[in-house]
């Protein structure tokens, strides 16, 4: 079953042989999830939770199946989304293989400052989850990503505002710190 978010935030994570859980994604309105077993017939890898108040659409393999047969661009705009989702992985197997967690926890943020224009003032970023999964989605431990976070924050790039929140000072310096060489 394809799950299409209206509304709120979900967390997608699996769950370790050690008992621990891992997030996966952090998804939002207008994302997909739940569309694995659609291609290959086996029992989704991963569990969902709402992390806040949710409406969704969900639709069934045959339903989506009828649906791509009578709009094949619908296919199409699928299989770019499965080419993005392919490609994060990409990313992040290399993000975890070779950056330091500064630029690890640099590029997540990256991912999460808002859209829009950057002259209506710095942007403020609030993390979807505790700070405690948030470094788990990224393969570090908490104390690391908040020695990486309290490294961003004296080099004048973030500003701390509140508990998981903070205003991006120099989105350009963000990006440099994103770097897998930084």
């Amino acid at each position: 079953m394809v799950v299409c978010l209206k509304r709120g935030q979900v967390k997608v994570y699996r769950a370790l042989p050690t008992g621990r859980n891992v997030t996966l994604y952090i998804l939002g309105p207008g994302d997909l999830f739940g569309f694995l077993p659609f291609l290959d017939g086996q029992a989704y890898p991963a569990s969902a939770q709402a992390i806040e108040d949710v409406e969704a659409d969900a639709m069934g393999r045959a339903t989506l199946l009828q649906v791509f047969e009578s709009d094949p661009e619908l296919a199409l705009a699928f299989i770019g989304l499965l080419g993005r989702r392919l490609r994060a992985s990409f990313d992040l197997i290399l993000s975890l293989s070779m950056s330091s967690a500064r630029a690890r926890v640099a590029q997540a943020l990256l991912t999460i400052v808002p859209t829009g224009d950057p002259g209506t003032g710095h942007q403020v970023i609030s993390l979807p989850v505790s700070s405690q999964e948030f470094a788990g989605a990224i393969g570090i431990v908490p104390e690391t990503f908040s020695r990486a976070l309290t490294s961003l924050v004296q080099d004048g790039i973030l500003e701390r505002t509140g508990a998981g929140r903070y205003r991006v000072l120099d989105l350009e310096r963000l990006e440099q710190a994103s770097d897998p060489g930084d």
